[in-house]
């Protein structure tokens, strides 16, 4: 871009600002997105969660019948 001089300088300023500016803008900018979002995603899922009828299970461990107890042919 071909300026004058003295617009030259308050182009640069004006342009060292603005990354300034859009740095800390995009830092609020998308750490309110995050916490709305992601925050009442959270929430709606605990509401959900908390009145589905299924009971939640204590464990998933499934009992194994030791019937063979032969370790000839592991693989």
């Amino acid at each position: 871009m071909n300026l004058p001089a003295p617009l030259k300088k308050i182009y640069d300023a004006w342009m060292s600002f603005s990354h300034i500016l859009g740095r800390i803008m995009s830092t609020i900018l998308l750490t309110i997105l995050w916490i709305i979002v992601f925050g009442l995603y959270a929430i709606v899922l605990k509401i959900v969660k908390l009145f589905s009828k299924t009971p939640s299970k204590d464990t998933y461990w499934i009992d194994v019948s030791n019937e063979s107890t032969d370790m000839q042919y592991q693989f």
